[in-house]
């Protein structure tokens, strides 16, 4: 099935930002998706500046919003907290096809054996078990674990400021599972 956040079958890097320069930079290092938060101005903004990347926000021209009503009266795809909130959106008219559900690390499986994609935070990562105290390589590091644990696990969408390490984190993990093929491969005879 194709959705809205990702032109290709690879997981999606969902990136936050808050000027029009850092959705640029996203999108060049090769992030599909780029996160406005609730600045409603960015958007637009973003759509006029950058090419080739969908915008999430909380504005009528985003690609990805967090609001189900907004999702449903603009057609845009909608990023839900819970598996529930995406049951009830789905019951309100917005299409099963348009929603992805964020979940922590534990959760993906559920969520996927449910049959709903997956939007796993690893912003949000850095703040348990200690982690806002990693900085530098180590939380680099525990972010490109994280990435892999839930590629793995069956995320479709990875939210993060590291996208070049990230996207080779999530693109290994896929080549492993045999979902994409490696990028180098070597056959090795004796």
């Amino acid at each position: 099935m194709s959705h809205p956040w990702r032109s290709e079958p690879e997981i999606a890097l969902l990136v936050p930002v808050a000027t029009v320069e850092q959705a640029a930079a996203a999108a060049a290092a090769g992030a599909g998706l780029v996160d406005a938060g609730d600045d409603a101005a960015l958007v637009p903004a973003i759509r006029r500046a950058v090419s080739g990347v969908r915008v999430c926000g909380e504005h009528e021209d985003a690609d990805l919003v967090r609001d189900a009503d907004l999702a449903a009266r603009t057609g845009a795809a909608l990023i839900c907290p819970r598996a529930e909130a995406a049951e009830a959106a789905a019951r309100r008219g917005v299409a099963a096809g348009r929603i992805l559900v964020q979940a922590a690390p534990a959760g993906i499986e559920a969520v996927v054996r449910a049959g709903w994609p997956v939007l796993a935070d690893l912003e949000g990562l850095a703040d348990l078990e200690g982690g806002a105290d990693l900085g530098g390589a180590a939380g680099l590091a525990r972010t490109e674990a994280a990435a892999a644990v839930c590629a793995w696990l069956g995320a479709s969408v990875l939210r993060t400021r590291h996208v070049a390490k990230v996207r080779r984190c999530a693109d290994m993990t896929e080549s492993i599972l045999g979902r994409r093929p490696p990028a180098w491969a070597v056959r090795g005879l004796a």
